[in-house]
């Protein structure tokens, strides 16, 4: 790579020069503090062996028993695939589909992706289509939810002690390790890095800033282009331009999202059958049980999760919009903050969605116990799912717009 480069910041659309960081320094927007890229030691090589490990975990999740449950001389064994199944056989397969793309699909085509990108980055000539995988890696990694399961599983599993007797699986652990495996592997990928190996390796060099012409940075690979270009010169994906009308879309999906949140409030999110009485369970009304009961880190949890989270990202990126469309000029960079917070939290109110999910398929005991979904849960998923489309779609530079 060369020592100095130019760039348009992401979010700001500011220029800079900037040098390529040393092991354990990062390079970050000098006017909104947007981090480009760090530069993690032995990340290569890391990356591969973080990925591969990740995988061979998943695997073993998936052979092996994840809970047993024992209630009044029965019990139930399940592993990750029929706890999908589960919601399959309560006719309620949209969502378990979602769940299994989300917990399984996703990550698992991170990891394989994360993996060919950077095996092929170590050779002398890249394989075919990495450029298109790294596409691939940038449009997957934010709906990846496997640690977001994880922490459902152990609020279910503090639910269900009341209950019954609940034994961990191997399955358990190994997904644990997983998730660790994982997380380290995102910790050391660095898209920029990624990008600025397959650049070099092909032979393109950066363009430089002319202070006589307006640039864009591509989103995907940084690469620098022209301002009235519509598609990138190196990767060929469509560029945006810095003060495009996004503004219009994310109020759409946000209206969506406050309609399908009416109803995710109001309809059952769960149906009880304890010994042939039966009872339903909204959002709110499940909350106020587990406070009433004690429970109060687990109420907190689902407070924060399926409450506090969704209602804020409504308020949070109306607020921006609304900034945007008057041209504020004040806080830019807490505006800036906001918008990153928003986006990070989002995923996270599908915790209430997955400890629905892994209570319907541990608890199928016929009469004596069974619970299933309500049609709330439909309602929440597509909540969560169109703000985080909303917060996506947001353009961060229309922030910056009018500031000198």
């Amino acid at each position: 790579m060369t020592s100095e480069k130019h760039i348009v910041c992401f979010e700001c659309n500011i220029p800079f020069k900037f040098k390529t960081p040393s092991e354990g320094n990062k390079v970050s927007c000098p006017r909104c503090k947007y981090t480009l890229t760090a530069n993690h030691r032995n990340a290569r090589n890391s990356v591969i062996a973080f990925s591969l490990t990740a995988l061979i975990f998943l695997f073993l999740s998936l052979l092996f028993p994840f809970l047993t449950l024992s209630t009044h001389g029965n019990d139930r064994t399940v592993t990750l695939v029929q706890s999908i199944a589960a919601l399959i056989s309560s006719d309620f397969t949209p969502l378990a589909m979602l769940i299994f793309l989300f917990t399984i699909v996703l990550p698992s085509l991170f990891l394989l992706c994360t993996l060919y990108v950077y095996t092929s980055l170590s050779r002398p000539s890249p394989w075919k289509s990495t450029l298109e995988t790294l596409i691939i890696i940038d449009r997957i990694k934010h709906w990846n939810m496997a640690e977001i399961f994880l922490i459902s599983i152990l609020v279910s599993f503090i639910k269900i002690t009341s209950l019954a007797d609940v034994e961990l699986g191997v399955s358990f652990f190994t997904y644990i390790l997983f998730i660790l495996s994982m997380t380290l592997c995102l910790l050391h990928f660095d898209k920029h890095q990624a990008w600025q190996w397959l650049k070099q390796k092909q032979g393109v060099i950066d363009q430089q800033i002319n202070d006589q012409q307006q640039y864009q940075s591509c989103n995907q690979c940084a690469h620098l282009s022209n301002i009235n270009e519509t598609n990138c010169l190196f990767c060929g994906s469509q560029l945006h331009r810095a003060y495009d009308n996004s503004i219009q879309k994310t109020v759409a999906l946000l209206l969506t999202s406050i309609i399908l949140y009416i109803p995710a409030n109001l309809l059952p999110i769960m149906h009880t059958n304890v010994l042939g009485v039966e009872s339903d369970s909204t959002i709110i009304g499940g909350i106020i049980l587990l406070w009433s009961h004690g429970s109060y880190p687990i109420a907190l949890i689902i407070f924060i999760a399926s409450v506090i989270i969704p209602i804020g990202k409504i308020i949070a990126l109306t607020w921006l919009c609304y900034n945007v469309h008057y041209r504020s000029q004040k806080t830019p960079l807490a505006k800036t903050f906001l918008f990153r917070a928003t986006e990070l939290a989002g995923r996270w109110s599908m915790v209430d969605v997955f400890v629905v999910t892994i209570l319907v398929s541990l608890i199928q005991f016929g009469n004596i116990m069974s619970i299933q979904p309500g049609f709330g849960a439909i309602a929440f998923t597509g909540t969560v799912i169109l703000t985080m489309l909303a917060a996506m779609s947001f353009n961060p530079k229309l922030i910056w717009k009018h500031i000198a």
